[in-house]
């Protein structure tokens, strides 16, 4: 017998400064607070359906781990349409957060920045209805995205 979970059910990031990376969330995702313990430092934030989709813990401290290091390489939020997509983008910006890529992959149209901690956070929107059918066909891509026209930056 195998074990099957349904879909993941939530994240735990480890930060060190939760006041900060709340209202980090709070801004970027629509996130709420759930439940909070400050004299612990453990936030638990959530879109208003589950108990919490995603939970901060204050306790890590000092410079942020190293590349190679195993750890979180990405989170990732799904939104509903690359009008959204666009939307985010353009709030993230008026936030004074820095985008670092905007990529269309074979499944998704992507926008990545990162989080107080230093974090990858990805915001995509799917451009296919059956994903696993199109990721088995085609396979990962990387190519540049132009957030405004929705083309290929440099496709022939």
């Amino acid at each position: 017998m195998m074990i099957r979970a349904r879909k993941l059910g939530h994240l735990v990031l480890k930060v060190r400064d939760a006041e900060a990376s709340k209202q980090f969330y709070l801004r970027t995702l629509g996130l709420q607070v759930a439940s909070e313990d400050k004299s612990k430092g453990m936030v638990f934030l959530s879109f208003g359906k589950e108990h919490h989709d995603l939970a901060l813990f204050q306790m890590a401290t000092g410079d942020p781990p190293d590349a190679t290091q195993p750890g979180l390489y990405h989170m990732a939020w799904q939104l509903g349409s690359f009008e959204e997509l666009q939307a985010a983008h353009k709030e993230l910006q008026g936030l004074g957060i820095l985008v670092e890529a905007t990529i269309q992959h074979n499944v998704t149209k992507s926008v990545y920045f990162r989080d107080p901690d230093g974090n990858l956070v990805e915001l995509y929107c799917d451009r296919w209805d059956k994903g696993f059918e199109a990721m088995q066909t085609m396979g990962p891509k990387s190519d540049r995205l132009d957030m405004e026209t929705g083309k290929l930056v440099d496709a022939d």
